[in-house]
């Protein structure tokens, strides 16, 4: 008997499952506001300009008439939205003559700084003052932490397969938030990068960790509902973020607030080791007493034998290189990689790019995690109605479409109202979350049972190598002034989302079909060769996706 059969036999998400399921969903709560946190708010560059020379009691809020008039003999002028220069300072306040009979004031580079402390009363950019010529660190740190994500996609899954999914979990999580409370302490730039990648891989490793597990103990026709319910978990995580953010303005104490109730997923502990690894690694009486513990949970009687027949992985014969080796799924990784990697530049682009807009911060944040649950719900509506291609084509044009909507208010009037672009840009990422949702369920479809893990884990890689470009996309605006400067970021993303979005459309449907277990089926999908399924589509997502790898 397969271990799927048995998942069947004992309930696909009997009560048993359900609790487990919820025990492993609350870490992405704590994945989402720790992560996001680091890359979103952590990072953000507050309104600033020079320091008066001389004046320690100098402050970015205007005291009195007497502090304004030296402001204005002391700061020239900024570009753009900029009252006044943030890197320069007036050398002298007397004018000069250049010896063409015009004057002019002579100005020099500033070193020290003041800054704006109505959003934030600190930020990491205040307290190493990461401005002017250090402004592109900014985006380094943000990019360490996308590379972290990179490098747990490619160590978190075999040590997960070594040493079990609950071993993994555990380590991670402990790791993760060791290493974000130790954050506070660090004054080093360097350290703060080397403790970013280490705070954002260790999250990755834990969520991926606990999302092979709650796949592992559901049955195969409640994947697909589960699968995309557990971003929901995600969604109110980032919810809580912008609550926290809100009311905690300190950046260490904001940090520790988020990081110390990590704590309590200490419980992980005391959750049992999956049945399937355990299968996996001959460690029958171990699973067996799981297996017995879930039946009786669910008021299932199974006999000793049949427990004692179960097994959990077939031989696999064909290799993932061979995988490329056939031009109709080569053109079909070229596709979906493409999308992979549109979607995870688009995510995590326009989530950072929320503190480009104007208005609130922490109200535009807030709504965009709205909008995305939102959104994550009506992907479980629809995915199995309209078909993953057209579902997933659907979501990136409307994001394509979301992003290049910002360019109109610009050239319908010279003031546009700011409100407009952030609901666009919402709009843009509800789409794209959607999008992220529906293109696991469409790539494990996709490909073969034979080389389904390598497939979906490469694809992960071109996503990791999207989030990492989109930090340099979204900090254009710190380097490029003007009046289209806030909506270039958003341009980017929307071509590269469009075409993903159209390329898709080359690729065929897998709603209501079997998966296929070889490459020569998967070759066939879209033909008249390959055959509708006679069980149920919801069986489709995710199957034997033990070795998943998330962008989330």
């Amino acid at each position: 008997m397969h271990f799927d059969e048995l998942l069947v036999t004992v309930g696909d998400f009997g009560p048993y499952q359900r609790r487990l399921y919820f025990l492993l969903s609350l870490p992405s709560v704590q994945n989402a506001v720790v992560g996001m946190l680091l890359v979103v708010f952590l990072f953000d560059v507050p309104q600033h300009r020079c320091s008066i020379p001389g004046l320690r009691n100098d402050s970015y809020a205007v005291q009195d008439a007497a502090h304004a008039d030296l402001i204005n003999r002391t700061i020239p002028h900024g570009h753009g939205d900029l009252k006044y220069s943030s890197c320069d300072v007036f050398s002298s306040s007397n004018w000069t003559d250049d010896g063409s009979g015009n004057h002019k004031n002579i100005t020099k580079t500033c070193h020290e700084w003041v800054y704006d402390r109505t959003v934030y009363d600190s930020t990491v950019v205040q307290a190493m003052d990461l401005v002017c010529d250090r402004k592109r660190y900014v985006t380094h740190a943000k990019m360490m932490g996308m590379l972290g994500q990179l490098v747990a996609v490619f160590i978190s899954g075999p040590l997960s397969d070594m040493f079990g999914r609950r071993t993994m979990m555990l380590v991670a999580m402990f790791s993760a938030v060791s290493f974000s409370i130790c954050l506070i302490w660090v004054t080093n730039f360097y350290l703060l990068l080397a403790s970013v990648f280490l705070v954002i891989g260790t999250l990755s490793a834990q969520f991926l960790s606990c999302f092979i597990y709650s796949m592992e103990i559901v049955g195969p026709s409640k994947r697909m509902i589960t699968g995309v319910a557990m971003n929901l978990f995600w969604s109110a995580g980032n919810m809580i973020l912008a609550l926290v953010a809100f009311l905690v303005r300190d950046w260490k104490t904001r940090q520790l607030a988020i990081s110390i109730p990590g704590i309590i997923f200490v419980y992980l502990y005391f959750l049992p080791e999956s049945p399937r690894w355990q299968i996996t690694k001959c460690r029958n009486k171990a699973a067996k007493t799981t297996m017995l513990k879930i039946a009786k949970c669910n008021k299932v009687e199974i006999p000793d034998a049949t427990l004692d027949n179960v097994i959990c992985n077939d031989k696999q014969s064909e290799r993932f290189w061979e995988l490329f080796r056939s031009p109709i799924m080569l053109k079909r990784m070229v596709v979906i990689c493409c999308n992979w990697l549109a979607i995870g530049m688009g995510f995590f682009g326009l989530r950072m790019n929320v503190t480009n807009l104007s208005g609130n911060v922490y109200l535009n944040y807030f709504l965009f995690s709205v909008v995305e649950a939102c959104s994550y719900a009506l992907c479980m509506l629809f995915i199995s109605r309209i078909g993953r291609r057209k579902l997933l084509s659907a979501t990136m044009l409307m994001a394509g479409a979301a992003c290049f909507s910002t360019f109109i208010p610009f050239f319908v009037t010279k003031t546009p109202n700011t409100w407009i672009i952030t609901v666009l840009a919402c709009l843009g990422n509800s789409s794209v979350s959607a999008a992220f949702a529906t293109v696991y369920v469409f790539t494990a479809e996709l490909l073969p049972t034979t080389t389904r893990n390598f497939g979906t884990g490469l694809c992960s890689v071109f996503c990791r190598v999207g989030s990492i470009s989109s930090p340099y996309i979204n900090d254009l605006t710190m380097h490029i002034s003007g009046r289209y400067s806030q909506i270039l970021p958003m341009l980017i993303f929307g071509s590269m989302i469009t075409l993903a979005g159209l390329l898709c459309l080359l690729l065929p449907e897998t709603f209501n079909k079997r998966l296929p277990e070889t490459i020569r089926e998967a070759e066939k999908l879209g033909t008249m060769a390959y055959g509708e399924a006679n069980t149920d589509p919801d069986i489709t997502l995710l199957a034997e996706k033990e070795n998943h790898d998330t962008c989330l």
